[in-house]
């Protein structure tokens, strides 16, 4: 614009030279002639003053447009191997533990052994579309678990990385499925079935918590028993190494059976089912090795329509002497009040006998309640619960445990 302003000023300047010398002479002529250039010489100064305006305002919405545009995604998870497609999952699980044991209050920061932080690395390849190849890595990373503080230690040592899973399966649509190596036995979860959607805060293994906590006598005096010898819902063999084999699914029922490292073996029929007045979730096992002559578990939960559930769990181990046994059960509800997610709300009591000495009789109660938020693959959860021991020729005080705390997936 610049450029354009001057060549006009020396155009018009050109003009008044070549004009007559009469019309020179004529000073009204001459400055008339001053005043249009004036004019057009502010006209063309208003019009870069838009100009460069206008290019401003381009500039600064662009700059909003880029602003506003979402980031871009992540580069997902790819194999080394093109034949298979590879997933990373987990979540972390941290809380707020404090304790009264009848003589001290305690606060504990804890990782949340009711679904203790995890990573896992799954890896499928379809080799017909009725066969699925694949394998899993899990892994468990504690710092410390709610399982393992006590008064006389708030930070336990030792390794907080501990491998879950570590298997190959091989899963046909009309054969079943076959897993190999570390996972979960048959009998694993069959005393934990639960619909109510509090199992965050508390669920059958109610030691999971505070596990760590040792019992007070009358003097006040820590003894040597803790929480988590005195509770047990003797839930199958557990995550080991083993053969396992499942059954597809017929109506609703599966059967599972593995042969488990140490000659130990279990079995364990499944059940799940949605019918107009809710959800059925069961399972029974029995489960031998070394150490016993067997045992018997199992667990069903029915959540209604409204949203009321009933849970329930119990189990009988044979010993030789010993042998421990349980009952479990739960109250709960749930119902989306909030627009960010289901809220659930539960009370449980739960009785184990046995457990670590034959004349042990161990009962807890408490009080559940999880917040879901949607948006942010988070829930929001809070716990109490009362561990009451009596033992012959002992007094023991309650213990008495609240937990609160928060769980993300990724």
């Amino acid at each position: 614009m610049a450029y354009q302003k001057t060549l006009l000023a020396t155009a018009i300047v050109c003009a008044m030279a070549s004009a007559s010398p009469s019309a020179l002479a004529d000073t009204q002529e001459l400055e008339q002639l001053k005043r249009q250039l004036g004019t057009l010489l502010d006209r063309v100064e208003q019009l870069e003053v838009k100009t460069r305006n206008a290019e401003a305002r381009a500039e600064a919405a662009e700059a909003r447009a880029a602003s506003a545009m979402p980031a871009a995604k992540p580069t997902a998870v790819h194999s080394g191997n093109d034949k298979i497609r590879v997933s990373v999952s987990g979540h972390v699980n941290r809380a707020l533990l404090a304790v009264d044991d009848g003589e001290e209050t305690e606060l504990y920061h804890v990782d949340n052994d009711s679904s203790s932080t995890r990573l896992r690395v799954i890896g499928e390849g379809d080799v017909s579309p009725e066969l699925t190849v694949g394998t899993a890595i899990e892994v468990q990373l504690e710092s410390n678990s709610s399982f393992a503080v006590s008064q006389d230690n708030e930070s336990p040592s030792g390794d907080t990385i501990s491998d879950r899973r570590l298997e190959v399966y091989f899963d046909h649509d009309r054969l079943g499925k076959l897993w190999v190596g570390k996972g979960w036995t048959a009998s694993e979860d069959s005393s934990e079935m639960d619909l109510s959607g509090t199992a965050l805060a508390g669920y059958s293994s109610t030691a999971d918590i505070a596990g760590g906590i040792k019992f007070r006598d009358d003097d006040g005096n820590l003894s040597s028993i803790t929480v988590g010898d005195s509770f047990t819902n003797l839930d199958g063999l557990g995550r080991r190494d083993r053969l396992r084999y499942d059954t597809p699914t017929f109506g609703g029922v599966r059967l599972a059976v593995s042969a488990v490292e140490d000659s130990a073996w279990d079995a364990a029929l499944n059940y799940s089912a949605d019918y107009n007045l809710g959800k059925l979730a069961a399972a029974v096992a029995y489960s031998d090795q070394e150490s016993n002559d067997g045992q018997v578990n199992g667990s069903a939960s029915f959540l209604h329509t409204s949203g009321v559930s009933l849970t329930l769990a119990a189990g009988e181990r044979d010993s030789g002497g010993q042998d421990p046994n349980f009952v479990y059960g739960k109250l709960g509800y749930q119902n989306q009040w909030f627009s960010a997610g289901k809220t659930a709300m539960s009370v449980d009591y739960h009785v184990a006998n046995h457990a670590d000495e034959r004349s042990d009789k161990a009962t807890s109660v408490g009080v559940q309640m999880v917040q879901n938020v949607d948006d942010w693959a988070t829930e929001l959860y809070v716990g109490y619960r009362n561990y009451d021991l009596e033992r012959a020729d002992e007094n023991l005080d309650d213990a008495n445990a609240l937990i609160a705390g928060a769980r993300i997936k990724f």
